[in-house]
């Protein structure tokens, strides 16, 4: 009944916070996806709406402006959280390629395009150490913090600024599994022309197949260590919108 009486009264309120929670849980991956029925998602943001509802402090501002509030810092928190969504699945593709896991891409509804098995774990990965440092903490922390402030124009800048950080950041994350392909590669090549009646292909895609594999295992330390600095650096520039 509290909450009830609270959306009946402060209804006014209640959709710009719904709005502005409802476009951040859309970048969010799996949560956002389309194949996440549309009743649950809309539930779930209603669920964290009115949990942080209590917190938002109080305003004088037009509706309108609250509006465009809400929408300019869902797009802005959204698209940054996207970003290094979108740096894992790039760095993924880049080991799928060169480990040769290309050949077993899956269909991603959530996007409508292929991908391969190693994004569905380094997503799943991802996620998992999303919580563990409790972000998802610290997002609720800065959604709330964000009604405190105005929108800004600027907000475009931080996430373009950010952006240029994507395929720096994928890079980095790869860096161990397409350092070692690479030299397994130069040696297969100077191995073709040593022993050119070797049949390299035939030896070379399960050495590299088990090569990239154990590579990949033995750099899911450095994998996290990168991956949780760039998730730091998320969060200070999502501080950064509130100065």
């Amino acid at each position: 009944m509290e909450y009830l009486g609270l959306l009946t009264t402060q209804i006014y309120k209640f959709i710009p916070v719904f709005i502005r929670v409802s476009i951040i849980l859309f970048f969010l991956p799996y949560i956002g996806s389309r194949t996440v029925p549309i009743m649950f998602r809309f539930f779930f943001a209603l669920s964290v709406s009115l949990a942080i509802m209590p917190f938002v402090p109080q305003r004088e501002e037009d509706f309108f402006i609250s509006l465009l509030n809400a929408v300019v810092f869902g797009l802005a928190i959204g698209l940054m959280i996207r970003i290094i969504i979108a740096a894992v699945e790039t760095a993924s593709q880049w080991m799928s390629m060169q480990i040769g896991f290309a050949v077993a891409n899956i269909f991603n509804p959530q996007f409508g395009e292929l991908m391969g098995p190693l994004t569905v774990f380094y997503e799943m990965f991802t996620i998992a150490l999303f919580f563990s440092l409790d972000l998802h903490l610290s997002l609720i922390e800065i959604m709330v913090k964000t009604f405190q402030s105005p929108a800004k124009f600027s907000f475009a800048g931080n996430v373009i600024e950010l952006s240029y950080l994507l395929f720096p950041l994928a890079l980095k994350l790869s860096a161990p599994v397409l350092l070692v392909q690479v030299l397994m590669n130069i040696g297969l090549g100077f191995l073709s022309r040593i022993m050119p009646q070797a049949n390299v292909f035939f030896v070379g895609f399960p050495l590299l197949l088990a090569t990239g594999i154990a590579v990949m295992w033995l750099s899911v330390p450095i994998f996290t260590m990168v991956l949780s600095r760039a998730f730091i650096n998320l969060k200070d520039s999502l501080l950064i919108l509130l100065r």
